[in-house]
């Protein structure tokens, strides 16, 4: 008789689309889910500079889940929406005329090369997977994407970050040209050369930092919580103990700042403005 995974050691991680009631049943059944309703929710928040939505998802979302923003597919803003499947269409995290302006948003911030490699302008699976980096969606807004950035690496779960998100990337408009498949406008090759000069690149050096933090300071280890705050803030903390790591969003602002435990004495960063991740106060 075969063996289970579990009886091998081995850690079931599942990957799929569906309604957000569905995806926190199922992470009860395994060892960990993609967290793909975060990505349109981040967008949505940012967009609107209102967290409604996103903090009523972060305080149900499995806590045994792999966070992610962009992946080598499209940004799948369906996760977000209604149960399609259910005759009646259980109701999701965003209306369907916030998912309409959601897409409609990523097109006008990619300068509408998100469209060219969306649905029916190329090889795709879902006229509701939107073909796009995550540093374009946000129209390379290096506040924005930090912000963004940021909340995912507090969110419950264990955090991935792709490799074009990793350099802050836009579009590959050639290779989508090139090759008329959707999902390629995410998936470019870098030479040597590109990567040198993105890792000097602000934004990506301020990711860099804030993922070493997120790495190596204790809390993580410890438990999360979602803070009271008003729509258009967000105040999300982990504890473990002694250690707390907490950060504080301003979306009318633009403002993040991150106060932590030290065994120094507590300080503060400032994520943005000003993009210097690291700075002690």
């Amino acid at each position: 008789m075969a063996s289970s995974p579990r009886e091998r050691r081995i850690e079931v991680l599942v990957e799929i689309h569906s309604h957000y009631l569905e995806q926190i049943e199922i992470a009860k059944q395994v060892d960990r889910v993609y967290d793909f309703a975060l990505p349109p929710l981040v967008l949505h928040t940012l967009y609107t500079r209102d967290a409604h939505a996103l903090k009523r998802w972060l305080e149900m979302a499995p806590r045994n889940a792999v966070t992610v923003l962009d992946t080598h597919d499209g940004i799948g803003v369906i996760d977000a929406g209604a149960d399609r499947k259910s005759p009646h269409g259980s109701p999701g995290l965003l209306a369907p005329e916030e998912i309409d302006a959601l897409v409609e948003t990523i097109h006008d911030r990619s300068s509408g090369g998100s469209r060219q490699a969306t649905g029916a302008a190329a090889s795709n699976l879902d006229l509701y997977q939107v073909n796009c980096t995550f540093y374009d969606a946000l129209g390379q807004r290096d506040e924005d994407y930090l912000i963004a950035r940021a909340i995912q690496l507090f969110a419950p779960g264990v955090p991935q970050v792709y490799y074009v998100g990793l350099l802050a990337g836009a579009n590959d408009m050639e290779l989508l040209r090139r090759t008329g498949v959707g999902r390629d406008i995410n998936r470019h090759f870098y030479r040597r050369s590109e990567v040198r000069e993105r890792l000097q690149a602000p934004v990506v050096q301020s990711l860099f930092n804030l993922i070493r933090f997120r790495n190596a300071h204790p809390a993580f280890g410890g438990d999360f919580q979602l803070h009271e705050s008003g729509r258009s803030t967000i105040a999300m903390e982990w504890r473990n103990n002694s250690d707390w790591a907490r950060l504080d969003v301003d979306l009318a602002a633009r403002r993040a700042t991150i106060s932590h435990s030290d065994p120094a004495g507590d300080r503060n960063m400032v994520l943005v403005p000003g993009s210097n991740v690291g700075a002690n106060g």
